[in-house]
């Protein structure tokens, strides 16, 4: 059986960029975040996050430096770290990632 990785529809680039997070918590109140990206495809991102989010929520994503301002829906969170979580997003409403709209550095 071959690992997670091997079953993901495109290739994810390595990105250290901040992103600003907005989503509505399980009583309906707007959270806003920065956060840390840590790798992109086209279709997703991978975000480092100082608290959990819950699987499916819809969040919305402004990254200037990558070129990312739209929706995307949380696929997983894994705690990483005592104050930490990876957050997997798959981009939703036809958002995609080019690799040549992103800027180096953070």
């Amino acid at each position: 059986m071959g690992t997670r990785h091997d079953l993901r529809r495109e290739e994810r680039q390595l990105c250290e960029h901040h992103v600003t997070l907005t989503w509505r918590d399980s009583r309906g109140d707007y959270k806003f975040a920065t956060v840390r990206a840590i790798d992109i495809s086209k279709s997703g991102i991978r975000l480092q996050t100082p608290e959990a989010l819950p699987l499916h929520v819809y969040v919305t994503l402004r990254a200037t430096k990558l070129g990312l301002l739209g929706n995307a829906s949380v696929r997983y969170c894994l705690r990483t770290a005592a104050s930490k979580f990876a957050v997997g997003a798959e981009f939703t409403a036809g958002l995609q990632w080019r690799e040549t709209s992103a800027e180096p550095g953070i």
